[in-house]
């Protein structure tokens, strides 16, 4: 990640919770917990996280593709409500990101390619811990389980 990057996620993060807001609202809600006036409180708590990831030694300004990709975490019921909270995030960052290109255009293709990679990965870590944290206590994970467990026990 190179540290640009990081300046104008700092720089721009009021415009950045603004324009997540707005898309979050856009989203259908899925369940109470999903209600964008309840979710909205966390989106600075979240910003600090994804800022606190970024500074990690494994996110600071490489450009030979060692950071590992980390997968978008789903869960078995899709109703987490942090799955729709992360991606209009993701979503989010990136539009601003890129209308900061003033900021960015400094940097060369490979360099701007590598901490937008950086940034993703990030965010998906983020995501990953939060939305593994909820599901863990979902009561409709309990009940997949259960089906799941009668249907090998059938077969």
């Amino acid at each position: 990640m190179h540290d640009s990057f990081l300046r104008a996620l700092q720089t721009h993060k009021p415009q950045l919770r603004r324009r997540w807001e707005e898309l979050l609202r856009a989203e259908r809600v899925t369940t109470g917990m999903a209600n964008p006036d309840h979710l909205i409180y966390l989106m600075d708590w979240t910003l600090d996280q994804l800022l606190n990831e970024l500074r990690q030694a494994r996110f600071r300004r490489h450009l030979d593709g060692r950071t590992q990709p980390t997968e978008r975490k789903s869960c078995a019921c899709g109703k987490n409500p942090l799955l729709a909270y992360f991606s209009t995030c993701e979503q989010a960052v990136i539009e601003i990101l890129f209308l900061a290109e003033g900021e960015l255009s400094n940097l060369s293709s490979i360099e701007r390619s590598a901490s937008l990679e950086d940034l993703k990965s990030a965010i998906h870590e983020v995501a990953r811990r939060d939305i593994e944290a909820f599901c863990a206590v979902c009561q409709s994970r309990e009940r997949q389980e259960r089906k799941q467990q009668r249907k090998s026990v059938a077969a």
